[in-house]
């Protein structure tokens, strides 16, 4: 990121050194933390329905937290810190998300399967960018992102198949804009507004995006109603 910001310097105002960046996520945290008080109440009447879909609301607001703070602060110590949270946070959210999905939509196997996998994935993840942030190349902790998000795609065909293209419209959207916000980045183009808004501050606008396509599929089933249904 400190790359990028010597590539294209974004002007600061007073307490924001990326003011967009930051005020963008700490505002998505605020309306993501009162969405979440809704859909957990939603999956009301099931322990387990409420805990996944609390776990996916916590990695949403997890990561637009520790993405605003983290791009609200000058160059040194703490920002270091909070940047290694920010990465983490992705892995968290991306686990997070198939949480909902996998706890409520999927039994046995693919259910605990996949999120025993993807939890591991993201954990190591984190672990190795906590331990090797500088020495992680962009394009790998790239690559990471978007293979563990993409075993989704998985997930999706088999919702597909049970429920039709309408229903999984939102999760599919949702990996669309997530992939063209970090190719965005990763190409260091456009740039809309010069040193207001470029590439990061567009793949914080598709993040924002992504997160609330997949809350609104989450929803859909948040109340249970695919119990009425056969599982996958």
């Amino acid at each position: 990121m400190l790359q990028l910001l010597q590539q294209y310097p974004v002007y600061a105002i007073v307490g924001f050194t990326e003011p967009f960046s930051s005020i963008t996520h700490l505002l998505a945290a605020i309306v993501f933390l009162i969405m979440a008080i809704f859909l957990i109440r939603r999956g009301r009447g099931k322990l387990s329905r409420m805990i996944f879909l609390s776990i996916f609301s916590f990695a949403c607001f997890f990561q637009f937290s520790m993405s605003g703070v983290y791009h609200l602060l000058d160059i040194g110590t703490a920002r270091d810190i909070l940047q290694r949270l920010d990465h983490a946070a992705i892995f968290t959210l991306i686990a997070g998300s198939f949480t909902s999905i996998h706890g409520i939509l999927f039994t046995g196997i693919r259910r605990w399967g996949i999120l025993l996998l993807v939890w591991s994935i993201a954990i190591g993840g984190i672990i190795l960018k906590s331990i090797f942030f500088t020495a992680v190349p962009e394009w790998l902790s790239l690559s990471l992102y978007l293979g563990l998000g993409w075993i989704g795609l998985a997930s999706a065909i088999m919702l597909y198949q049970q429920y039709g293209l309408r229903y999984v419209t939102p999760l599919v959207f949702s990996g669309v804009a997530y992939t063209t916000g970090a190719v965005l980045e990763f190409l260091r183009a456009p740039i809309l507004v010069t040193g207001i808004i470029g590439p990061h501050e567009l793949f914080h606008i598709a993040v924002i995006v992504g997160v609330f396509l997949h809350w609104r599929f989450t929803w859909h089933f948040a109340d249970g109603s695919a119990q009425k249904d056969q599982k996958i």
